[in-house]
Order: C-alpha cells, then sequence, then structure tokens
C-alpha cells in the first residue's frame, strides 16, 4: 500500500512554515494549483484566491514570516484515492507579538498523480479575528 498525497503534502506544508524548506511541498504543487483560503482578507493578505505555484509558494512564506505552527490535531478525516478533507485544530504562535493563536479549520484537497492542484481552506474566522484583537466581540441579539 502507497501512502497517501495527503501526508507526503501535510508533512512537506509544516517543514516549509516551521523549517523555511520550501522545495519537498513546492515538488508535490501542481503548476497550474487552484489554492483559497477563506478568511479576512484586510487581516491576513495571505487569504484568499492563488493560482498557480509561484502564487503559492508566495503564501507559503507569508506564512511562514507571521506564525510558527506547535501543534495540529486532526479532528476527523476522509480520504479519497485522489481527494481528502480534514476538521483541524491548530495551535500556532503570531511572530510578532509571540501571541498564542488556537485556529480551527477544513480542508478539501484534491490531487493529481500525487501533486496537489486544489485545496480550499475554510477558517474559523471568527474566533480567529477574536484573538487576533484580544478581546471578545459582542454581537447583538437576533430576534427568534
Amino acid at each position: 500500500m502507497t501512502e497517501h498525497s495527503l501526508w507526503r503534502f501535510s508533512r512537506a506544508l509544516h517543514r516549509a512554515i516551521n523549517e523555511r524548506q520550501p522545495a519537498d511541498l513546492e515538488a508535490l504543487l501542481d503548476e497550474e494549483v487552484d489554492w483559497a483560503i477563506y478568511g479576512p482578507i484586510d487581516m491576513y493578505p495571505f487569504f484568499g484566491s492563488r493560482r498557480g505555484k509561484a502564487a503559492v509558494m508566495e503564501v507559503i512564506r507569508q506564512i511562514a514570516d507571521n506564525f510558527r505552527v506547535h501543534r495540529f490535531d486532526r479532528e476527523s478525516i476522509m480520504l479519497g484515492v485522489d481527494s481528502a478533507a480534514s476538521m483541524m485544530r491548530y495551535s500556532l504562535t503570531a511572530l510578532d507579538s509571540n501571541k498564542p493563536i488556537s485556529l480551527r479549520i477544513a480542508h478539501f484537497a484534491q490531487f493529481k498523480a500525487g501533486r496537489l492542484t486544489n485545496l480550499r481552506v475554510l477558517v474559523d474566522t471568527f474566533d480567529l479575528v477574536e484573538q487576533t484583537v484580544g478581546y471578545p466581540i459582542h454581537l447583538p441579539r437576533m430576534a427568534v
């Protein structure tokens, strides 16, 4: 049995962010990779859609310049032959403030011949924004 593409991608992604060793990750990206992280682009400019290996590698560089990943836990995962989806919780540190951040994401990945062709990441943005600004955001109660 061969190793699923998600495991290679996951290891290479964390090495690229924490150890600034992007070569393994770059080798696992399709030339025309379609990449999107949905979240507050005004607060995190590396969120949003990108297309192509060079654009994705720039996103990884920006993430590495701003955060260090300490831990990630997969809460649930589904693997297909050339696809994967999971719910994950990350423990990060913001490098500019040394502030710890706990982040929950869902990701959906597609692979072809072992290379990532498509990635969609949904971020629990409300929780992330509260942690970033440093105080709870109180919303008005909605009438039922």
